[in-house]
């Protein structure tokens, strides 16, 4: 019996073999697929934290882009380093395919863990180039909402922040919305930032400017807290 059970079992013993080895080997195809699969690389977002101190000497000044937004700021073009207010007209609907440089409130933030991407809606602010020397100011009026696509989730961004976002308009026009495909993001937080006044032709929505409680001639304020965004942009 020893010897007539012993080819048979020999044959079951290699049979398993081969079967461990060919699901092995397309358990492993299947991980070094998904291993070799490309991740979502985040941007780059520089999140502005320091607030103006009481005291300082108030001035004004050219924008100066950060260290890490200096690359961002160098491939702007003449036309796009300052974007409205006393600079001239500038209507975000009339970019397609030019790299911007933009600021907005963010008011809408939507991320979109399927397909690895942050969606802002944001409302355009207008910058003539130069701001407080203590602080980041700029116009409250704009040219009206647009939106930001990042690739990946967790940006950790603050609603009714305001952002900078550099990148290249995908599409304006016949598009309900300019979209910028972000490169680089700057975020000032509450505390950071201020309106010095309402420049520039207002395009901006009316849903958002309701929201305004203050004289337009008031929107200045070099030394803001809470209230002040409460009563200009909406409570979070």
């Amino acid at each position: 019996m020893t010897k007539a059970g012993a080819p048979v079992t020999l044959f079951r013993w290699s049979a398993l073999a081969v079967f461990l080895f060919v699901a092995l080997s397309i358990f492993g195809g299947l991980s070094a697929s998904a291993e070799e699969a490309p991740a979502i690389k985040p941007i780059a977002v520089e999140f502005v934290t320091e607030k103006p101190v009481r005291g300082n000497n108030l001035g004004t000044k050219s924008y100066a882009p950060s260290t890490k937004e200096q690359p961002f700021f160098k491939k702007l073009g003449k036309d796009e380093v300052a974007t409205g207010g006393l600079a001239g007209d500038y209507d975000i609907t009339n970019k397609d395919k030019v790299f911007v440089g933009w600021f907005g409130i963010v008011r809408e933030i939507k991320e979109d863990k399927q397909k690895g991407e942050t969606e802002l809606l944001l409302e355009h602010k207008y910058f003539d180039g130069l701001t407080d020397v203590h602080i980041l100011a700029l116009s409250f009026n704009g040219s009206g909402d647009f939106k930001a696509t990042l690739p990946g989730v967790g940006y950790k961004l603050q609603s009714l922040a305001l952002v900078k976002v550099y990148g290249t308009v995908v599409g304006s026009g016949n598009k309900a919305l300019p979209v910028v495909k972000a490169e680089f993001v700057r975020h000032w937080d509450w505390g950071t930032y201020t309106f010095l006044m309402a420049t520039g032709t207002q395009r901006g929505s009316d849903k958002w400017r309701k929201l305004n409680k203050v004289d337009l001639d008031d929107i200045y304020e070099p030394y803001p807290d809470n209230a002040y965004y409460e009563k200009r942009l909406g409570k979070r």
